[in-house]
């Protein structure tokens, strides 16, 4: 039997796959009937605890669904233009050969005659080829039944020019009426690349940047994401980089609960009502250290919208998600000025006889206002401490400004990585962290510490009104462009595909977070190679026992020439 993560489970959202192509999110809710427009609907009970991935046939009459076999779905996809498991349709010339994508050279008619295979030149399709009127085929809609089955095939039949199509013009003809009339559908796991494919086809391009699923993979492998690191974020994509980097660190569904686990849940809630009122006030339980996500917005609350799908509510969240404990957010005041946050200032104490007296909505709001304190002020100082392993932006504001307030807040060796949709923001970054910025940054600082007093430079404080960074703090400054282009593939029929979404075509930034040495640095010299090396000492040895027997000698002969009398 499958782990409980490979069935659908009620409250779950999945992706549904309509005949057209076109994609669909919706939440399996247990007794309900889930529409889907002119395909029919469909008892959602006919879903639940069964595997993803599968084909579905809507049947007639509100009667449940299907499952198609494999075979069946490849048949009707590269099978020709026989739909399901009907038979061939005979009209006029046409038989079953013509059906087939591929038959041997130097097949004969029943004539005798060698048969070629036909191209589209002499075809004349047109409106008039279809004998049946749109007022019987929206009669055929009601009545025909096996899920559409039936009216493709009598839209087959009423064709008169069916039979000179070629087999790809014809499997062409079919795949178009299939999926405008047949009623299936395929059921898959919401993933955060199945979202990213999706949000085009729904929202405006800009309110997710464009991004692309090229994008989100290149960025987590150049950012190293992997299980138990600390990572900053700054995500304007609705949540979208939260979810990609939520799913790689495993965190980003929460488990699925059982019947035995919510009876305990259940027992425990009962357990707790019958404790004292001292005892029910507890604060919360300390954050993770590791696997975590800290996440900085610009507004009061983070816009977290994405996740919803993945049964995460930024505004109300649930206690047994993963993201309630691993995902951190605070604002840029908290983390640049904390002392002008208002938030950040501690409530009152009071005393344990205070808190006695006081009824209890006003010592149920107390406690609220101090477990939200310290959650605010525990992650706004865990940010300030720094130390991060990465930092990941996909923002609409200035990337400049925001690298000059994150860099230092990453650890020596972390990787900085910025993902923006055009090429002259990715290019600003990386002038901003060029070797020649460096050097002349290093020039500046140099001249002003000969200028100024060392004590006066380290009482002051940071500009935030100029937005050029340190260009020392990171080396290897990158730009990347991925370019992924869709291909059909079919038998004989595998080319790029001509029809593509435009808009901009996203570029990734990316360097190494590094600590610079305080002081100056001088670096002189040609570098010698070992062998180099090795020889120049050699060299230098023999000399200095040349040179060292030549002493001796020296030495014995001037004892022996004061050893000789005079």
């Amino acid at each position: 039997m499958p782990p409980h993560g490979d069935r659908i489970l009620p409250h779950t959202h999945v992706l549904l796959r309509l005949p057209s192509g076109v994609p669909k999110i919706l939440r399996i809710s247990p007794d309900t009937t889930i529409s889907l427009g002119k395909f029919g609907s469909f008892p959602s009970n006919a879903l639940l605890h069964r595997p993803y991935n599968l084909t579905y046939d809507i049947l007639d009459n509100n009667a449940g669904l299907r499952v198609v076999p494999s075979e069946e779905v490849t048949r009707d996809i590269l099978g020709g233009g026989v739909p399901g498991d009907a038979t061939p349709v005979t009209t006029g010339n046409a038989d079953e050969s013509h059906y087939d994508l591929s038959y041997a050279n130097g097949a004969t008619t029943p004539g005798g005659e060698e048969e070629v295979m036909r191209t589209n030149r002499l075809t004349v399709d047109n409106a008039s080829s279809q004998t049946l009127s749109w007022e019987e085929i929206e009669e055929l809609k009601k009545t025909a039944g096996n899920s559409g089955k039936d009216l493709i095939q009598k839209l087959l039949a009423g064709h008169n020019a069916i039979d000179q199509k070629t087999p790809f013009s014809l499997q062409k003809y079919t795949l178009r009426k299939a999926s405008k009339f047949l009623r299936r559908f395929s059921v898959h796991r919401l993933t955060v690349s199945a979202l990213t494919d999706y949000l085009p086809t729904t929202k405006e391009p800009y309110k997710f940047l464009e991004m692309r699923n090229h994008h989100l993979a290149l960025m987590l492998s150049l950012a190293n994401v992997v299980y138990g690191g600390r990572y900053l974020v700054i995500d304007e994509t609705g949540g979208l980089l939260v979810a990609a980097l939520a799913e790689r660190l495993g965190i980003l569904s929460a488990p699925p609960a059982s019947s035995s686990s919510s009876g305990d849940d259940a027992a425990a809630e009962e357990a707790v009502a019958a404790e004292p009122e001292q005892k029910k006030r507890k604060l919360d339980t300390p954050p993770p250290s590791r696997n975590t996500i800290t996440l900085i917005h610009a507004n009061e609350q983070p816009n977290l919208s994405l996740l919803t799908n993945f049964d995460y509510d930024a505004n109300s969240p649930p206690l047994s998600h993963p993201l309630y404990t691993h995902l951190k957010t605070l604002t840029w005041l908290q983390l640049l000025a904390p002392s002008e946050d208002l938030t950040l200032i501690p409530p009152p104490t009071c005393t344990p006889e205070e808190l006695t007296a006081l009824k209890p909505g006003k010592r149920s709001a107390y406690y609220r206002k101090l477990r939200r304190w310290q959650k605010v002020s525990t992650t706004v100082a865990d940010a300030r401490e720094g130390s991060y392993d990465a930092v990941l932006v996909a923002a609409h504001i200035s990337a400049p400004g925001v690298l000059k307030a994150v860099v230092p807040l990453v650890k020596g060796s972390g990787q900085v990585v910025v993902y923006t949709p055009s090429l002259e923001q990715a290019t600003e970054l990386s002038d901003l962290y060029s070797s020649v910025r460096r050097t002349a940054w290093i020039q500046k600082n140099n001249n002003e510490a000969q200028n100024n007093n060392a004590s006066e430079n380290g009482g002051k404080s940071e500009d935030w009104n100029d937005e050029t960074p340190d260009p020392t703090q990171m080396l290897a400054p990158t730009v990347h462009r991925v370019n992924m282009r869709q291909y059909q593939v079919l038998p004989g029929r595998t080319h790029p595909v001509m029809t593509s979404r435009g808009g901009a075509e996203g570029f990734v930034f990316h360097g190494t977070r590094v600590l610079p040495v305080s002081g100056k640095v001088d670096a002189r010299g040609a570098f010698a190679s070992q062998k180099k090396k090795r020889k120049v000492a050699t060299e230098t040895t023999e000399a200095d026992n040349v040179a060292a027997a030549a002493s001796e000698s020296s030495d014995a002969a001037s004892a022996s020439a004061s050893a000789t009398p005079a």
